[in-house]
């Protein structure tokens, strides 16, 4: 197993570590997890199988979301697309998820997640809450996930995403992308966000029935 080694100057890598997951509450599925330190953060890679190789790769970018991940809110569908993403990689038996420490709220951080659900919480969607505080809507960055996949020798993806920005990054990062979709997990609770995303955000999802 490999331990911590410099990747280069600037970027780390730790791992892998054998991570042992409860999938959909049934069955526990065997992934590796590794931690790449990179100059703007840290970033948590679960790998499924070997990705190594000319064939397209599964992959899920996923954003850091405390309220959800840890808290387990039903106000965004963060955690629903977490676990769906890590289901359908593990069906797949190969497979990376990325996950980007440093990007809660769209990238603002958790301080200003919480004002921005204040803002919510007066009847504002999750586009408005941002311009509200003056913020920007989405202020994540993609760039790191460029050296993690050239880390894993990765030069196509199949990218698990609604995100038309995620598409767009990956493709000028030189990667060959095709999308796969996320469905969303509609509640009462997430549905201005959903739909937020839809009409301000541009996401490619069909309006979910709950």
């Amino acid at each position: 197993m490999k331990q911590q080694k410099r990747f280069n100057k600037k970027i780390q890598v730790a791992g892998p570590m054998k991570l042992p997951v409860l999938l959909n509450e049934k069955a526990i599925s065997q992934f590796k997890l590794y931690i790449f330190r990179l100059p703007d953060g840290d970033y948590y890679v679960v790998e499924k199988g070997n990705v190594k190789g000319n064939d397209p790769v599964l992959v899920r970018v996923h954003s850091a979301c405390n309220i959800a991940h840890i808290f387990h809110s039903e106000r965004c569908d963060c955690e629903a697309q977490l676990e769906l993403a890590m289901q359908l990689i593990d069906q797949a038996k190969r497979g990376l998820l990325i996950y980007i420490v440093n990007h809660e709220g769209r990238g603002v951080g958790p301080f200003n997640h919480i004002r921005v659900y204040q803002e919510q919480d007066k009847g504002f969607d999750t586009v408005d809450s941002y311009l509200n505080l003056h913020l920007p809507v989405d202020k994540r960055n993609y760039g790191g996930v460029k050296p993690i996949l050239k880390w894993f020798n990765v030069k196509r993806v199949n990218l698990l995403t609604n995100n038309p920005k995620k598409i767009e990054s990956l493709k000028k990062l030189g990667f060959e992308v095709k999308r796969k979709s996320l469905i969303p997990k509609l509640t009462r609770f997430n549905q201005s966000q959903i739909k937020a995303k839809i009409e301000k955000l541009g996401h490619f999802i069909p309006y979910p029935k709950q």
